[in-house]
């Protein structure tokens, strides 16, 4: 990775400095901030990664009960885990709405299992729509509010700091 990055700074540099009247410095400047932006992209967007969603997962596409309800179940545990590190990262002197949102995570993960004990093997034939298709929507809409509370967390910790 680190001979990746290098030799596309490298790169970068020279056509950039090919490109244009500006002095070496400015090019070379600007190209910096360029990279730098692109890594922080790149870094964001591994991070988000790291998990696989409930709608690419091989469970997702099973009809059989089996193999839906253990990855269904996995799938939640995981997300537990995520939501369990977003309230580590976030200060004890958060505002109570960003605590309410983890609490919040947490009963919709819990209301998830519990819906997923629920689903009969009739359910799991109909996609498109019932009781399938909303837990699967739903497992989506959690996935997603785990990614934005893990964004906001760094800003409400940044915001923390300036209180006293």
């Amino acid at each position: 990775m680190k001979h990746t990055l290098t030799t596309a700074i490298l790169t970068a540099m020279v056509l950039v400095a090919q490109a244009d009247d500006r002095s070496t410095t400015e090019k070379a400047r600007d190209t910096a901030n360029t990279v730098v932006d692109k890594t922080k992209e790149l870094v964001a967007e591994a991070g988000k990664a790291t998990r696989t969603a409930w709608s690419r997962t091989t469970a997702y596409l099973s009809n059989e009960m089996a193999v839906y309800r253990e990855g269904g179940n996995k799938t939640l545990a995981d997300l537990a885990k995520e939501i369990t590190e977003v309230k580590a990262r976030t200060p004890g002197n958060a505002p109570a709405y960003f605590r309410t949102r983890l609490l919040a995570l947490d009963e919709q993960r819990e209301y998830l299992a519990k819906r997923l004990a629920l689903l009969s093997p009739e359910h799991l034939k109909d996609r498109s729509s019932g009781p399938r298709h909303d837990f699967d929507q739903c497992v989506g809409d959690l996935e997603q509010a785990i990614d934005q509370a893990n964004d906001d967390a760094g800003k409400v910790a940044k915001m923390t700091l300036d209180q006293p």
